[in-house]
């Protein structure tokens, strides 16, 4: 038989209009735990190939108005399941590049429009990252991106503006960044803090504390004294509407990708930054942060983003009940390290090269 397919780009879509989608994946448990494509309407059931058994589907599906995705790395497995499937009068297709094409998928948000600014949000579902564009007079800042710049070249083009700054507001460990390959396409400017990188061959242009001019904004750079193992962070405020937080400040769940091994030192750095760094900013500047915990982060806006008031409030409220001893801490307080955070933190600092070989098997070995 000829198994339907259906590619993640059209399951999004339908998850935009409503409709609500079952994965079925029958790769083992243990790639399942490290691994699940989630949606706001969008539910993972495992049931391993070879524990599957047709008669009990009725029980571990959700109802049958909600269409079947198929997830497997093997092609012959997903079609004899889904022939079963079928049999019993369930809709199923089967995810088009199996598991590594939502690894690779992007989705765009719009967070502002001015006459002075656009900024973009750019989520990478499959791995809480997020990066941004800047189009301020045709000009175009890109902050934190990934490796797959093509989005980035996309944008710039699509908005009419020359790709200017790259900007890395820390030393990544979870992701390959995007800068290098930017800067071979682009004549802009690589924009970084941390110390660490005067030491390497990267033409870096080091970021300042104060105010930069580019395009018709100003931008404030705060950079944050965070010496040790933790590496530093960058902050920037946007016109004193946005401040594009890095790791210092995330919305949902305190949970830090790139903390390096040191997540008390940098739990304490946290609340001097949401209750003193940025004292004098107002409470309805926008946060947007560099990671998310889970997907269910993105807000009916469609970005990932909390005022600066709402974050005080829940900074002060942890402060008083001392969660941040990390005794009994909730359940993904602080995000798992990535297994190679080294060796991606060696790229991003140019003493090491990856092809796109190795650039995938360290980026996928760690899931949301």
């Amino acid at each position: 038989m000829t198994l339907d397919t259906i590619t993640v780009q059209s399951i999004m879509q339908g998850m935009a209009r409503g409709e609500s989608y079952t994965v079925l994946d029958i790769r083992s448990k243990n790639e399942f735990q490290n691994w699940q494509l989630k949606g706001m309407s969008l539910q993972a059931v495992n049931i391993p190939y070879f524990d599957f058994n047709e008669n009990e589907v009725n029980d571990r599906l959700l109802p049958e108005n909600s269409r079947i995705v198929m997830v497997s790395v093997y092609d012959r497995a997903a079609v004899r399941v889904a022939t079963r499937l079928q049999g019993k009068g369930y809709h199923v297709s089967y995810l088009e590049g199996g598991p590594y094409e939502w690894d690779d998928f992007y989705v765009e948000s719009t967070i502002l429009v001015t006459p002075q600014l656009k900024l973009i949000q750019i989520h990478r579902l499959a791995s809480g990252c997020l990066s941004y564009a800047l189009v301020t007079a045709s000009q175009a800042i890109i902050i934190d991106p990934s490796r797959h710049i093509e989005q980035y070249l996309a944008i710039a083009e699509r908005e009419h503006a020359q790709i200017t700054h790259i900007v890395d507001t820390h030393v990544h460990t979870d992701h390959i960044s995007g800068a290098m390959r930017l800067l071979a396409r682009t004549n802009a400017q690589y924009l970084i803090a941390h110390g660490e990188v005067r030491q390497s061959d990267l033409p870096v242009h080091m970021l300042k504390q104060g105010t930069m001019h580019i395009g018709s904004i100003d931008i404030q750079v705060k950079i944050l004294d965070t010496e040790g193992e933790t590496g530093g962070n960058t902050i920037l405020v946007i016109e004193n509407t946005v401040m594009l937080s890095a790791d210092v400040l995330t919305v949902g769940e305190v949970g830090i990708a790139d903390l390096q091994g040191s997540a008390q030192e940098w739990a304490d750095k946290l609340f001097n930054v949401v209750l003193r760094e940025v004292k004098n900013l107002s409470d309805d500047v926008l946060v947007l942060p560099a990671h998310f915990a889970d997907i269910q982060a993105i807000n009916a806006g469609g970005y990932v983003g909390a005022v600066l008031g709402d974050i005080r409030l829940g900074a002060e409220a942890m402060a008083r009940s001392k969660v941040l001893t990390f005794k009994n801490r909730p359940k993904g307080f602080v995000a798992s390290l990535h297994p190679f955070s080294e060796d991606i933190r060696d790229i991003n600092l140019g003493v090491e090269s990856a092809d796109l070989s190795r650039a995938e098997y360290l980026e996928r070995d760690i899931r949301m």
